[in-house]
């Protein structure tokens, strides 16, 4: 957008999207935050809690939420278990 200026503006979305946000799937602005939870450590939580082997591991964003996405196989049954990035909070997909 252009001022009465010339001067090139933004709007706070685009300023926050500037600064190492991003839009999620809506196309609202979302913060990016540095996860409190370390792959190391979510992967841990993950081995401890459910059997089977991981497969793949990746960050997605959930609603606003940073989370780790952990596919597992266990003896050919595949299943995916979320854990949140901030907390550790862990959810298996049904």
């Amino acid at each position: 957008m252009m001022s009465l200026f010339g001067i090139a503006t933004a709007t706070a979305d685009q300023l926050q999207l500037a600064l190492g946000g991003f839009q999620d799937q809506s196309g609202d602005a979302v913060q990016e935050q540095a996860p409190q939870v370390s792959q190391r450590r979510a992967l841990e939580l993950v081995r401890a809690r459910f059997p089977g082997t991981v497969v793949s591991i990746n960050q997605v964003q959930q609603g606003g939420v940073l989370q780790y996405r952990v596919r597992m196989d266990n003896e050919g049954n595949i299943y995916t278990v979320y854990v949140n990035a901030s907390s550790g909070v862990i959810t298996r997909e049904q």
